[in-house]
């Protein structure tokens, strides 16, 4: 007969499982500290990591960083690094395990439900984790194997790269990249154009290269407080929420203006992700709060569209955004990230303004051209949504014709930087998508082809 509660199977192995616990305790209460505490405090400072030792090696000598007060990790302790103590259980607990065994087949469907739940509630601990940004290929950035640029005298480089930062349209974005690239390589030391190559790597959408160079500019200058907001901005976008809460913090901890905001201890139970997001977020609220009316720090409300959009809170996000762009209205990137968080709310007429406003102050900006095609796709507008994918896409031919071009010229063997690879198959998806939509089928098979040539009769780009 069925019963109401977990039967002797269940209970037996909770005791067993306190039996193990208490012999262990009693076994190592010889080498309690004095002051009572269940470890000392070496110990218990031997199980604290900090993120920046871990790609230290990969990332030119010593960190100088130091963590700042009040830091959200401070209250992290390393759960998933095994003590001494968790080892000798799992050696004393091996009898246990041919016991559950044994019983296996004597339970029934009641006792294996709560197992089961047991099971579901032990791997929430562990997802936390999973979504850190602990990829040893974050801590590495891969340089192109050839570089036009790279035999260019530093000051000419410099002021080559400042007319490009000065005037976008004058080269494409695999160009100033490259350019970049050289900068850093001749001088690898220069935290600012580390910055600078990250920035642009997450506009061509290399979200990997992007961390990698944040980090390289983090790494010589701790204090740099754009690359912070940057980084927090990739993490962000991969996923990595509290990395991106960890570097928000870092931001707002080392701002001459807002540190004083920090408590000097993190508060307790800073382990989970909404805790976290909390504490960072109520930060930036009172930064926020220091510039009443109109003078309001256009960084900050960047910060807190950032956290808005990671919480789907949309419509705040907008807010804070647009917030932004009153202090700095021709920022074409803070241009396409309203209109993405506009289109998450369903606002595709909106968001396709800011997308046009992006593209008019950065022509070949693919990423909002790319994102104006989605929102003529949700508004049912399919010639339009093929058209800016087909605008897209010869943007990125055209690059990658102008870095053939020069490499050949500069006699260069080896593969050159393709723009935006990840970008290329997503856009000839969505167009294959609105050629079924317009009934063109064989447009949509020369998608599969990545035939560019065959749109040129029915379409004007």
């Amino acid at each position: 007969a069925e019963t109401s509660g977990p039967t002797w199977a269940t209970e037996f192995e909770k005791r067993a499982d306190e039996l193990i616990n208490r012999e262990s305790a009693a076994r190592a209460a010889d080498q309690t500290p004095a002051d009572g505490k269940i470890v000392s405090e070496e110990f218990a400072r031997g199980l604290e990591r900090n993120w920046a030792e871990e790609f230290e090696q990969t990332l030119d000598g010593p960190l100088n960083e130091t963590s700042v007060s009040g830091h959200p990790q401070d209250a992290d302790l390393a759960l998933d690094q095994p003590s001494s103590e968790y080892v000798h259980r799992e050696a004393d607990s091996d009898w246990l395990e041919r016991f559950k065994d044994n019983i296996e087949p004597m339970l029934n469907d009641q006792d294996r439900e709560w197992l089961d739940t047991q099971k579901e509630w032990e791997s929430l601990g562990s997802l936390e984790a999973a979504y850190r940004a602990t990829d040893p290929e974050l801590n590495v950035y891969h340089f192109q194997r050839s570089n036009y640029y790279e035999d260019m005298a530093p000051e000419t480089l410099q002021d080559t790269i400042q007319h490009m930062r000065q005037n976008p349209e004058v080269a494409s974005l695999s160009d100033t990249i490259m350019a970049m690239e050289s900068a850093v390589t001749q001088n690898p030391q220069d935290a600012s154009m580390w910055l600078q190559l990250g920035l642009k790597q997450q506009e061509n959408e290399q979200e990997q290269a992007a961390v990698a160079a944040l980090r390289k500019a983090i790494t010589l200058d701790p204090e740099s407080l754009g690359a912070h907001l940057a980084l927090a901005v990739s993490y962000t976008n991969e996923g990595y929420q509290m990395d991106a809460y960890d570097e928000l913090h870092e931001w707002v901890s080392r701002h001459d203006r807002y540190k004083s905001l920090v408590p000097d201890v993190a508060p307790e139970n800073m382990s989970s992700s909404e805790a976290r997001k909390a504490y960072v977020q109520d930060l930036f609220i009172k930064a926020a709060r220091m510039s009443p009316g109109q003078d309001w720090d256009p960084d900050v409300q960047i910060a807190l569209g950032v956290l808005f959009n990671i919480s789907t809170e949309y419509e705040k996000a907008v807010d804070c955004f647009k917030a932004a762009l009153s202090k700095r209205p021709d920022d074409y990137i803070l241009w396409n990230r309203l209109g993405a968080t506009q289109a998450h709310v369903g606002n595709n007429k909106e968001a396709t303004a800011a997308y046009f406003r992006a593209l008019e102050l950065h022509p070949s900006f693919i990423r909002a051209r790319y994102n104006m095609s989605l929102a003529s796709t949700n508004m049912g507008q399919h010639r339009e949504a093929a058209e800016n994918c087909l605008i897209a896409l010869s943007l990125q031919q055209r690059e990658m014709q102008t870095i053939d071009s020069k490499g050949k010229a500069a006699q260069m063997d080896g593969p050159q930087m393709m723009p935006a690879s990840g970008m290329s198959a997503t856009i000839w998806n969505a167009l294959q998508l609105s050629m079924y939509m317009v009934g063109e089928p064989k447009l949509a098979e020369a998608c599969e082809r990545q035939d560019l040539d065959a749109f040129r009769q029915k379409f004007d780009f």
